[in-house]
């Protein structure tokens, strides 16, 4: 899969190294699991949930390159992560060095079609911290709406839907 600046490969078993240098970014770790490190028994589960994901209904995590240089830029794609939904949730996740380039909105926007268009997805959901500015920012232009506000690990978090008849994308 490829977007305009972008290649997507879905993790399997062969890019446990791959996700698990990710999940250990200090920048992705602060956005994305509260600063936890997460044992690579941990990186190994969310592979395979994918995996069966992808069988199952066709999205799942996808590794991100640079199209021109095949430098890994980071994941996105979809995990279940709030208990009381059925749908997996969106997640993205840039190594520091990409940011501020719009590959997070690339690469939320491209998760979010292949959502649905062979999962069919009628309505996506987000979480943020507050503190993440530049993400909040970024699901608000892909026509995300605040849901809830909770209490995070470091703040207030943003608990956010798209209902995909009405996005942006």
């Amino acid at each position: 899969m490829k977007s305009a600046r972008l290649l997507y490969a879905p993790v399997a078993g062969d890019t446990v190294q791959e996700f698990t240098r990710l999940l250990h970014d200090p920048q992705i770790r602060r956005y994305l699991l509260d600063g936890e490190i997460m044992p690579s028994s941990w990186c190994e589960e969310r592979i395979n949930e994918s995996v069966r994901s992808f069988q199952q209904r066709g999205i799942g995590i996808w590794l991100v390159r640079e199209a021109i240089s095949s430098e890994l830029v980071g994941f996105c794609g979809f995990l279940p992560i709030i208990p009381d939904h059925s749908e997996p949730q969106l997640v993205y996740a840039l190594l520091e060095r990409f940011t501020g380039c719009g590959y997070a909105t690339e690469m939320a926007r491209t998760a979010i079609t292949v959502a649905v268009a062979h999962a069919r997805f009628t309505t996506i959901h987000a979480s943020v911290d507050a503190c993440n500015v530049a993400s909040v920012r970024v699901l608000q232009r892909l026509g995300f709406n605040k849901r809830l506000t909770v209490q995070g690990a470091f703040g207030p978090m943003f608990l956010l839907t798209l209902i995909t008849d009405t996005a942006t994308i």
